[in-house]
């Protein structure tokens, strides 16, 4: 069974994985750290981890190299909990701190931080400046910091090896969901050094299911690791509509697609488990069949390119259809289209329309799954009791 990890456990394991804990001074962490110091002119910075309760300096100007402390009243354990920087112009004048050690027994009075974020969307540190005296610190400078922080990312990113990664993308494959009259069954097969599949399904708050399958195509690892960051955004969206959410997943992430030169395509749905609506976008996925309970079968074509190409001034495309009783939705990524027996749309439409039920189908596609695939392999089967 999938180990499902929670914000902390997620932060932790992936803090592990970038293998830099304990390995002592490095120039391209002290080269971020001594220039933050230059570029604001305070007496300490520190690039912080955050993981198992406790916060390790990885890298400091003016401080201890390689000291870890308690989490618990830490600037930078707050600092994680949320995407934007945190900056406490007088730090005795904030409830929070105002009596921890660092303000009352280091005399700390000003603190700046910028969570450091990796591409599955988990904070794992900070980029932090503080001084002996209050300071006002203005958007420019916030902006700054921001920027300092991207560069220490990108340290931190370049830091996971491929197995390392594979550990944690697998920690990131979604639980089983159990919706009252529907099942969801799943196929996600991913290559040991880390693939591009995209796979989330999630009951949102309003008691909607929300499923989404993509797939990121770039060289090398950084397919998984964008994947990874797909993932993490996904799952931002849960309570969000489904034109919303894909206009704001492509606003996120086409920066990171184009640098990388990936692109991105994904299918999400939102299901009304109570009538059966179905609303969907498809951003440049198209491998999605409908197979009604009278067997005939239909492809939910679209005419949207993927996340980050469609033209500003051409709006998506939504869809919507009906699941009544019988009824089944299955989705693929392209590496299925792959196997044995499964050339076409058409083909994935005639197996699920062959089986008994969704597990049947999805079982039947494991089986055609070779050992050590050099493909990644995702296949859902959404069925209306």
């Amino acid at each position: 069974m999938t180990n499902h990890l929670d914000g902390a456990d997620r932060r932790t394991a992936l803090v592990e994985a970038l293998a830099v804990l304990g390995s002592g001074p490095e120039e391209r962490f002290d080269r971020i750290t001594r220039m933050t110091h230059e570029a604001f002119g305070v007496p300490l910075t520190f690039l912080n981890l955050v993981h198992s309760n406790l916060v390790t300096t990885q890298s400091t100007f003016g401080w201890h190299q390689g000291s870890s402390v308690p989490a618990s009243e830490q600037f930078c354990a707050t600092t994680v909990l949320t995407p934007e920087p945190m900056v406490i112009p007088d730090t005795t004048l904030d409830e929070r701190f105002a009596h921890t050690a660092a303000v009352a027994e280091h005399g700390i009075r000003f603190y700046a931080g910028a969570p450091l974020t990796m591409v599955d969307g988990t904070r794992v540190g900070t980029l932090c400046i503080m001084d002996a005296a209050p300071r006002v610190f203005s958007d420019e400078d916030v902006a700054l910091l921001q920027d300092l922080a991207r560069w220490a990312e990108r340290e931190l990113g370049h830091a996971i090896d491929r197995g390392r990664v594979r550990r944690v993308l697998d920690g990131l494959v979604p639980a089983p969901v159990d919706l009252p009259g529907y099942t969801l069954d799943a196929l996600v097969a991913q290559q040991d050094d880390g693939g591009g599949d995209v796979a989330d399904w999630r009951v949102a708050p309003d008691g909607a299911l929300h499923v989404t399958v993509g797939r990121v195509s770039a060289a090398g690892p950084a397919a998984g690791l964008l994947a990874a960051g797909v993932h993490g955004a996904v799952a931002a969206r849960t309570a969000t509509a489904v034109q919303d959410a894909v206009a704001g997943l492509e606003a996120q992430l086409t920066a990171d697609l184009s640098v990388a030169s990936a692109v991105g395509s994904l299918f999400h749905l939102r299901l009304d488990p109570a009538t059966g609506h179905v609303d969907f976008g498809d951003a440049g996925h198209g491998l999605t069949v409908l197979v009604r309970a009278d067997g005939s079968t239909s492809s939910l074509h679209s005419l949207d390119l993927p996340l980050g190409l469609q033209p500003a001034a051409i709006p998506r495309s939504p869809g919507a259809i009906d699941l009544a009783p019988g009824d089944r939705l299955a989705v693929c990524t392209p590496g299925a289209l792959t196997l044995g027996g499964l050339r076409h749309l058409d083909d994935l439409a005639a197996l699920v329309r062959d089986e008994p039920d969704g597990a049947a189908a999805v079982a039947r596609v494991r089986e055609l799954v070779p050992e050590g695939a050099a493909v990644d392999v995702t296949v859902v089967v959404l069925t209306r009791r």
